[in-house]
């Protein structure tokens, strides 16, 4: 009877060659971009996508069983959910979801019997009814409402682009400022350059003209005049010191009798037979103490008498004082001289003046009122010269300033340099956290006091976890330190839109605080596409 049934047949059946698959439909679960490599060949053989070696009857794939090494196999089922990721090619159950987006689920969550309209709008991923789940198709209501929400997201980036360009257009104009009062700045220290050589050449010459009057005549003091005036105001310097120093010394002295007071009073009273280690030391210190005590000197004796002894001593100045007669003699030399030389003299006698005079060791004839001018408008001199150089300095400074704030980093475009100082905050449980671009973190209490979270200190990228994105995090750092803990730190993770916002503040370990904000400073206009799903009314940047 079976060889009459091999009769029946055609030959190649009969040989064991199977049918050749002329209607032919994609697999459940497949991409059509795959559509080639689901294929059946002329033998109707299906080849195990990463295991080309493999090959299998086309009637076993979506058999529910997992035939191929890798699982490609069961594109349709949960036959081979087991396998990981990398063995198996394919992403997942390819949910068509008609009417939204497509996408892949998971083969584990495969005919589970729980509609997963999240990803598979179009409910085919239950297809076998498992407890008599029937998932309908939903695409047509979730996408219309998709579409929305990606319509408004787009809005809402595209005026936080829109924000974005005006904020670096104001930065281009704070920048340009800035580079403009460098310019001017330059042009400014030159000038305060000038004026101070001018001024130093002023006081110079007030100071020769001065010089020349160190004689002492009519009030002006010679050179031998000046040494006593400095010999008398060093030594008085001095004493004023010494006598500092005596009464520190006594203080000190007052403080260590005390000390040794009760330290003696601690020897006397404690008992030898407490056996702790560190009042025993402390008493031996103090034996030590006292036996090098003992040991005094008598040259620390005289020192504190010799010290006495200086602060006590007077010098009587005015035994030192130059004789005046030498110096009006000087003027008054032409009247010793007999009538028919003094002519001559007279002449001899003003060079030899001028040149004692231009020497500093002769005064001009001048009234002390004179002298008091002179001296008047050294002082002028050098206080212009003091006001020149303090100006030249400050603009110095402010030009050093300009400078380093010109090549700070202010993110891209300089975007932040319109927003330096500006702050934003928000209310987190018991707390109103805040912070403000390039400047300082906040934590202020219920009661106004605040806590300072860290202070501006640079930028770096980090993926948000939420949105799966990596954005642009601004780095506050070095606050107060906590108790038995780290220096606070905060780092605020800004996403894209036109409003400046805190949305969220947490502690994600001790003293490290993650502040969730938005800002149209990171809507960097890089004709990226909002993402489809439209899920988020923010996006990374």
């Amino acid at each position: 009877m079976k060889s009459l049934l091999l009769l029946s047949l055609p030959l190649s059946l009969a040989n064991g060659a199977q049918k050749p698959i002329i209607d032919w439909a994609l697999p459940r679960g497949v991409n059509p971009a795959l559509s080639d490599k689901f294929r059946p060949d002329a033998k109707s053989q299906f080849t195990c996508l990463s295991s080309p070696s493999h090959t299998l009857p086309y009637s076993l794939v979506n058999d529910d069983f997992c035939d191929c090494p890798d699982g490609s196999d069961e594109p349709g089922t949960a036959a081979c959910s087991h396998l990981n990721h990398s063995v198996n090619p394919l992403p997942g159950f390819y949910c068509e979801n008609k009417g939204h987006t497509p996408t892949y689920i998971p083969f584990s969550l495969v005919n589970d019997g729980i509609c997963d309209y999240d990803v598979c709008c179009d409910g085919s991923d239950e297809w076998m009814g498992v407890g008599d789940i029937k998932c309908e198709n939903r695409c047509a209501t979730i996408g219309k409402e998709a579409r929305k929400v990606a319509a408004e997201a787009r809005k809402l980036y595209e005026s936080g682009v829109r924000a974005y360009r005006s904020l670096v257009s104001k930065a281009v104009l704070l920048k340009k400022e800035v580079e403009d009062k460098i310019v001017s700045l330059d042009g400014e220290i030159v000038r305060s350059q000038g004026l101070v050589d001018d001024r130093k050449r002023e006081l110079k010459e007030a100071e020769a003209e001065e010089k020349s009057k160190m004689g002492k005549s009519g009030g002006g003091k010679g050179k031998h005049g000046q040494l006593l005036d400095f010999t008398k105001d060093r030594t008085q310097e001095m004493k004023e010191k010494l006598q500092r120093l005596k009464d520190e010394r006594d203080a000190l002295y007052e403080q260590l009798e005390k000390t040794e007071k009760i330290l003696k009073t601690f020897k006397e009273e404690y008992n030898p037979n407490f056996n702790d280690e560190g009042v025993k030391r402390a008493v031996k210190s103090w034996e030590d103490y006292l036996a090098g005590k003992s040991a005094e000197t008598q040259d620390t004796i005289d020192f504190h008498t010799d010290l006495q002894s200086l602060l006590l001593d007077e010098i009587n100045w005015e035994d030192w004082e130059p004789e005046e007669t030498i110096i009006d003699d000087m003027y008054a030399i032409e009247a010793f001289m007999p009538p028919f030389l003094r002519t001559w003299v007279h002449g001899q006698l003003s060079s030899l003046q001028t040149f004692l005079v231009e020497n500093g060791l002769l005064a001009p004839r001048k009234t002390p009122t004179a002298t008091t001018s002179t001296s008047t408008k050294v002082q002028k001199a050098s206080d212009a010269l003091s006001a020149a150089e303090s100006d030249l300095a400050t603009k110095q400074s402010d030009l050093n300033n300009l400078k380093t704030e010109l090549t700070q980093d202010y993110g891209a475009n300089g975007v932040f340099r319109a927003l330096k100082d500006a702050c934003t905050e928000a209310q987190s449980g018991e707390y109103t956290y805040s912070f403000c671009h390039l400047g300082r973190a906040t934590q202020k209490n219920r009661d106004g006091g605040h806590t300072h979270l860290g202070d501006w200190t640079g930028f770096e990228r980090r993926l948000d976890d939420e949105i799966e994105q990596e954005v642009l995090v601004a780095k506050y750092e070095h606050g107060l330190r906590c108790w038995n803990g780290p220096e606070r730190s905060a780092y605020v993770y800004l996403r894209c839109s036109a409003e400046e916002k805190v949305l969220s503040v947490a502690e994600t370990e001790k003293c490290v605080y993650k502040y969730v904000a938005t800002s149209p400073a990171v809507c960097e206009d890089n004709g990226a596409d909002v993402p489809a799903n439209g899920a988020d009314e923010t996006w990374g940047s």
